[in-house]
Protein backbone atom coordinates (compact mmCIF):
# COMPACT_ATOMS: atom_id res chain seq x y z
CA UNK A 1 0.00 0.00 0.00
CA UNK A 2 1.31 3.43 -0.95
CA UNK A 3 2.13 5.72 1.94
CA UNK A 4 -0.12 8.80 2.26
CA UNK A 5 1.39 11.96 0.82
CA UNK A 6 2.25 14.66 3.40
CA UNK A 7 -0.05 17.66 3.49
CA UNK A 8 0.95 20.76 1.58
CA UNK A 9 1.27 24.08 3.41
CA UNK A 10 -2.03 25.21 1.87
CA UNK A 11 -3.86 22.05 2.98
CA UNK A 12 -2.49 22.35 6.49
CA UNK A 13 -3.52 25.99 6.81
CA UNK A 14 -6.96 25.51 5.24
CA UNK A 15 -7.57 22.87 7.91
CA UNK A 16 -6.76 25.54 10.52
CA UNK A 17 -9.32 27.87 8.92
CA UNK A 18 -11.97 25.15 8.86
CA UNK A 19 -11.37 24.60 12.58
CA UNK A 20 -12.74 28.11 13.13
CA UNK A 21 -9.57 29.91 14.19
CA UNK A 22 -9.67 33.70 14.27
CA UNK A 23 -7.22 35.67 12.15
CA UNK A 24 -4.56 36.12 14.81
CA UNK A 25 -4.67 32.44 15.78
CA UNK A 26 -4.46 31.51 12.10
CA UNK A 27 -1.39 33.71 11.59
CA UNK A 28 0.28 32.21 14.66
CA UNK A 29 -0.30 28.73 13.28
CA UNK A 30 0.91 29.85 9.84
CA UNK A 31 4.16 31.15 11.36
CA UNK A 32 4.62 27.81 13.11
CA UNK A 33 3.97 25.86 9.92
CA UNK A 34 6.49 28.01 8.04
CA UNK A 35 9.13 27.48 10.72
CA UNK A 36 8.60 23.71 10.72
CA UNK A 37 8.76 23.50 6.93
CA UNK A 38 12.11 25.30 6.96
CA UNK A 39 13.51 23.43 9.93
CA UNK A 40 13.66 26.54 12.14
CA UNK A 41 13.07 25.06 15.59
CA UNK A 42 13.43 27.25 18.75
CA UNK A 43 15.30 29.44 19.36
CA UNK A 44 15.06 29.93 15.58
CA UNK A 45 11.64 30.71 14.13
CA UNK A 46 9.36 32.81 11.98
CA UNK A 47 7.06 35.76 12.34
CA UNK A 48 4.29 37.07 10.10
CA UNK A 49 2.92 40.60 9.89
CA UNK A 50 -0.08 41.83 7.90
CA UNK A 51 -1.21 45.37 7.14
CA UNK A 52 -4.97 45.60 6.54
CA UNK A 53 -6.83 48.63 5.25
CA UNK A 54 -8.05 50.80 8.14
CA UNK A 55 -7.28 48.04 10.62
CA UNK A 56 -4.51 47.56 13.18
CA UNK A 57 -1.43 45.72 12.03
CA UNK A 58 -1.32 42.07 13.02
CA UNK A 59 2.08 40.64 13.93
CA UNK A 60 2.71 37.18 15.40
CA UNK A 61 5.79 35.07 16.00
CA UNK A 62 6.73 31.55 16.97
CA UNK A 63 7.48 30.62 20.56
CA UNK A 64 11.25 30.91 20.31
CA UNK A 65 10.94 34.57 19.29
CA UNK A 66 8.50 35.55 22.04
CA UNK A 67 10.96 37.99 23.64
CA UNK A 68 11.36 40.10 20.52
CA UNK A 69 9.48 43.41 20.29
CA UNK A 70 7.19 44.21 17.34
CA UNK A 71 8.91 47.59 16.90
CA UNK A 72 12.26 45.82 16.48
CA UNK A 73 10.82 43.67 13.71
CA UNK A 74 8.45 46.00 11.92
CA UNK A 75 9.18 49.54 13.06
CA UNK A 76 10.67 52.27 10.83
CA UNK A 77 14.06 51.31 9.47
CA UNK A 78 13.69 47.61 10.23
CA UNK A 79 13.93 44.83 7.62
CA UNK A 80 10.31 43.86 8.26
CA UNK A 81 9.13 47.45 8.07
CA UNK A 82 11.05 47.95 4.82
CA UNK A 83 9.44 44.97 3.11
CA UNK A 84 6.02 45.65 4.63
CA UNK A 85 6.23 49.16 3.23
CA UNK A 86 6.66 47.81 -0.30
CA UNK A 87 10.45 47.53 -0.40
CA UNK A 88 12.49 44.58 -1.70
CA UNK A 89 13.16 41.41 0.22
CA UNK A 90 15.87 41.70 2.88
CA UNK A 91 18.50 39.13 3.81
CA UNK A 92 20.88 39.84 6.69
CA UNK A 93 23.60 37.21 6.63
CA UNK A 94 25.18 38.12 9.95
CA UNK A 95 23.65 40.61 12.36
CA UNK A 96 26.93 40.89 14.23
CA UNK A 97 28.50 42.47 11.12
CA UNK A 98 25.44 44.36 9.80
CA UNK A 99 25.36 47.87 11.22
CA UNK A 100 22.54 49.16 9.02
CA UNK A 101 19.74 47.37 10.85
CA UNK A 102 20.20 48.83 14.33
CA UNK A 103 16.53 48.14 15.13
CA UNK A 104 17.39 44.43 15.21
CA UNK A 105 19.85 44.82 18.06
CA UNK A 106 17.17 43.29 20.30
CA UNK A 107 17.02 40.25 18.04
CA UNK A 108 20.78 39.85 18.29
CA UNK A 109 20.49 39.87 22.06
CA UNK A 110 18.09 36.92 21.72
CA UNK A 111 20.71 34.95 19.83
CA UNK A 112 19.56 35.75 16.29
CA UNK A 113 22.40 35.91 13.76
CA UNK A 114 20.69 35.70 10.35
CA UNK A 115 17.42 37.16 9.08
CA UNK A 116 15.41 36.73 5.89
CA UNK A 117 12.30 38.83 5.24
CA UNK A 118 10.16 38.29 2.14
CA UNK A 119 6.85 39.70 0.98
CA UNK A 120 3.74 37.56 1.10
CA UNK A 121 1.99 37.93 -2.28
CA UNK A 122 -1.45 39.08 -1.13
CA UNK A 123 -4.20 40.98 -2.94
CA UNK A 124 -4.95 44.44 -1.54
CA UNK A 125 -3.32 43.84 1.84
CA UNK A 126 0.40 43.66 2.58
CA UNK A 127 2.17 40.94 4.47
CA UNK A 128 5.66 39.68 5.21
CA UNK A 129 7.23 36.45 6.37
CA UNK A 130 10.33 36.94 8.54
CA UNK A 131 12.67 34.04 9.24
CA UNK A 132 15.31 34.05 11.99
CA UNK A 133 18.24 31.76 12.64
CA UNK A 134 20.84 31.54 15.39
CA UNK A 135 23.38 30.56 12.72
CA UNK A 136 25.09 33.21 10.61
CA UNK A 137 24.74 32.82 6.83
CA UNK A 138 21.77 30.50 7.32
CA UNK A 139 19.85 31.90 4.34
CA UNK A 140 21.87 31.19 1.23
CA UNK A 141 20.37 30.81 -2.27
CA UNK A 142 18.99 27.31 -1.63
CA UNK A 143 17.43 28.31 1.70
CA UNK A 144 15.95 31.47 0.17
CA UNK A 145 14.31 29.40 -2.54
CA UNK A 146 12.65 27.46 0.27
CA UNK A 147 11.60 30.66 2.04
CA UNK A 148 9.97 32.00 -1.13
CA UNK A 149 8.21 28.70 -1.77
CA UNK A 150 6.76 28.60 1.75
CA UNK A 151 5.78 32.28 1.49
CA UNK A 152 3.93 31.65 -1.76
CA UNK A 153 2.02 28.70 -0.31
CA UNK A 154 1.28 30.54 2.93
CA UNK A 155 -0.09 33.51 1.00
CA UNK A 156 -2.63 31.33 -0.80
CA UNK A 157 -4.30 30.34 2.46
CA UNK A 158 -3.73 33.76 3.99
CA UNK A 159 -5.66 35.47 1.19
CA UNK A 160 -8.67 33.33 2.10
CA UNK A 161 -8.20 34.07 5.81
CA UNK A 162 -8.06 37.82 5.17
CA UNK A 163 -11.13 37.66 2.93
CA UNK A 164 -13.08 35.96 5.72
CA UNK A 165 -11.66 38.46 8.21
CA UNK A 166 -12.77 41.42 6.07
CA UNK A 167 -16.26 39.98 5.64
CA UNK A 168 -16.59 39.40 9.38
CA UNK A 169 -15.40 42.94 10.06
CA UNK A 170 -17.94 44.40 7.62
CA UNK A 171 -20.70 42.33 9.22
CA UNK A 172 -19.71 43.54 12.69
CA UNK A 173 -19.64 47.16 11.52
CA UNK A 174 -23.06 46.77 9.92
CA UNK A 175 -24.42 45.19 13.09
CA UNK A 176 -23.05 48.05 15.16
CA UNK A 177 -24.47 50.62 12.73
CA UNK A 178 -27.91 49.00 12.82
CA UNK A 179 -27.93 48.89 16.60
CA UNK A 180 -26.69 52.47 16.82
CA UNK A 181 -29.40 53.70 14.44
CA UNK A 182 -32.05 51.79 16.37
CA UNK A 183 -31.18 53.27 19.75
CA UNK A 184 -30.98 56.77 18.23
CA UNK A 185 -34.42 56.31 16.65
CA UNK A 186 -35.82 55.06 19.97
CA UNK A 187 -34.38 58.05 21.84
CA UNK A 188 -35.70 60.43 19.18
CA UNK A 189 -39.17 58.91 19.60
CA UNK A 190 -39.00 59.41 23.35
CA UNK A 191 -37.96 63.05 22.95
CA UNK A 192 -40.71 63.60 20.38
CA UNK A 193 -43.29 62.25 22.84
CA UNK A 194 -41.96 64.29 25.73
CA UNK A 195 -41.59 67.57 23.85
CA UNK A 196 -44.22 67.35 21.14
CA UNK A 197 -41.60 68.02 18.44
CA UNK A 198 -40.77 66.42 15.10
CA UNK A 199 -38.16 63.76 14.42
CA UNK A 200 -35.54 66.14 13.03
CA UNK A 201 -35.91 68.43 16.04
CA UNK A 202 -35.45 65.44 18.35
CA UNK A 203 -32.32 64.35 16.45
CA UNK A 204 -31.00 67.91 16.68
CA UNK A 205 -31.44 67.82 20.46
CA UNK A 206 -29.47 64.58 20.69
CA UNK A 207 -26.76 65.95 18.42
CA UNK A 208 -26.53 69.18 20.46
CA UNK A 209 -26.05 67.23 23.70
CA UNK A 210 -23.50 64.99 21.96
CA UNK A 211 -21.46 67.98 20.78
CA UNK A 212 -21.65 69.93 24.03
CA UNK A 213 -20.58 66.95 26.16
CA UNK A 214 -18.20 65.43 23.59
CA UNK A 215 -20.06 62.13 23.82
CA UNK A 216 -21.05 59.94 20.88
CA UNK A 217 -24.67 60.49 19.87
CA UNK A 218 -25.34 56.77 20.30
CA UNK A 219 -24.27 56.97 23.95
CA UNK A 220 -26.46 60.03 24.52
CA UNK A 221 -29.38 58.17 22.94
CA UNK A 222 -28.70 55.07 25.05
CA UNK A 223 -28.87 57.24 28.18
CA UNK A 224 -32.26 58.63 27.12
CA UNK A 225 -33.62 55.15 26.46
CA UNK A 226 -32.22 53.77 29.74
CA UNK A 227 -33.84 56.62 31.65
CA UNK A 228 -37.25 55.54 30.36
CA UNK A 229 -36.94 51.78 30.52
CA UNK A 230 -34.20 49.23 31.18
CA UNK A 231 -36.13 46.62 29.23
CA UNK A 232 -35.57 48.03 25.74
CA UNK A 233 -33.38 45.77 23.62
CA UNK A 234 -31.59 46.69 20.41
CA UNK A 235 -30.23 43.19 19.75
CA UNK A 236 -30.41 41.82 16.21
CA UNK A 237 -30.43 38.09 15.69
CA UNK A 238 -28.19 36.93 12.89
Amino acid sequence: MAEPQPQSVVEELVAVLLAGSDTEAFLTEAAGVAARRMGLSPPDGCSIAVERSRRPRLAVRTEGLAGMAADDEYGPGSPGGTVLGGGPDVVVSDLAAAHRWITLSGAEHHGVRAVAVVALPLQGDRGVLSCYSASAYAFGPEEMAGVHAVAAETAKALRLALLLDAQANRAANLQAALESRTVVDLAAGIIMGQNGCGQQAAIDILRSVSNSRNIKIRNVAAGVVAAVSDRVSTHFDE
